[in-house]
């Protein structure tokens, strides 16, 4: 202010006034982000957005506290503005980082075992599949019979991720015969005379029986019961032959 009289003689008197932006930016994040993880299972380089912001009087900085990986999960991302002032407004992002990528697994060897009496296998180790996932393996489980039956029977292998993820590898379990059959109840070598007013014999016995393993055996002869043999000794002989073509061979004379 300032007074001045009639002489021209001047006196002045101040004050000041101060003006304060006391009033708080505003900011609006970016949109929540979803990504796959990567072969570390974590994301990094994740393309974030940029935030809206606006201030009455200015924006000097935008900032957010996004780490450099991000881990699988969920991750809230702060963002703060900071106008001319130094008045500050923050807003949150989450940022999502799925596991999308499938485990990989290799089943064991392939298997070939021999029949039991009852014609199938029961495999106490089947061997081990190895598998690997980008994340963590939870479980690796496999679709094995308690009993493995003749011929091939294809196992299915399954890894599944924490994520749930999924894949496969199969195994082949070849269960053969190499069991011969047995025959039972062979007779004695018999000896006889000949028929009266002939220089031979018609013989009877006891057909043996045959057994195996596993089911289709068949016996068959050289000589049925009931035969006409000729003098001297004649050697019968039984064969058994099973489905898998094994045999087993028993014989008595004559």
């Amino acid at each position: 202010y300032t007074a001045t009289d009639a002489a021209g003689n001047t006196t002045t008197a101040s004050f000041s006034v101060t003006v304060n932006d006391t009033q708080n930016p505003t900011i609006t994040a970016p949109a929540a982000v979803t990504v796959s993880a990567n072969s570390a299972c974590n994301a990094f380089n994740v393309t974030l957005g940029t935030p809206t912001t606006a201030d009455n009087c200015g924006v000097a900085s935008v900032t957010n506290n996004a780490p450099g990986t991000f881990p699988i999960g969920n991750t809230t991302v702060t963002w703060t503005v900071t106008d001319n002032a130094g008045n500050t407004a923050t807003a949150t992002q989450v940022v999502t980082v799925v596991d999308n990528t499938n485990p990989t697994i290799v089943a064991p060897v392939a298997i070939s075992v021999n029949a039991g009496s009852n014609c199938q296998a029961v495999i106490t180790s089947l061997g081990n599949a190895v598998a690997t996932d980008n994340c963590t393996v939870v479980t690796i489980t496999n679709n094995a019979p308690a009993a493995f039956p003749l011929g091939n029977t294809t196992v299915t292998w399954t890894a599944t991720d924490a994520a749930g993820n999924t894949a496969t590898a199969t195994q082949v379990i070849t269960v053969v015969d190499n069991t011969a059959p047995t025959i039972a109840g062979i007779p004695a070598n018999i000896t006889t005379g000949n028929t009266a007013g002939s220089c031979n014999a018609t013989v009877t016995w006891t057909a043996p029986t045959a057994a195996d393993n596993c089911a289709g055996v068949t016996l068959t002869s050289s000589h049925a019961s009931g035969s006409v043999f000729a003098l001297g000794t004649t050697t019968v002989t039984y064969t058994a032959t099973d489905a898998a073509g094994n045999t087993t061979t028993a014989s008595f004379s004559v």
